[in-house]
């Protein structure tokens, strides 16, 4: 899933490791820990399509490589 792609940053590593803390003190249970996580997922989506509008384009021109065999 592309939402997921988030997750892997500082504040996406902090939101897991707060919620499997309240995973194991059973504070919240892992269903509950799963559907906060689709949250934020959908959340910091949405938020980067409405407020970023900065984007990059790379332009690649095409290369030539000649590979020939050594002579023996």
């Amino acid at each position: 899933m592309a939402y997921q792609l988030y997750r892997n940053t500082t504040l996406g590593n902090s939101l897991q490791e707060s919620l499997d803390e309240l995973i194991q003190t059973q504070q919240i249970t892992p269903q509950l820990a799963l559907q906060v996580l689709l949250q934020f997922d959908k959340a910091i989506n949405t938020a980067l399509a409405n407020r970023v509008r900065n984007r990059v384009n790379f332009r690649l021109s095409p290369i030539t490589l000649n590979v020939s065999k050594p002579s023996t």
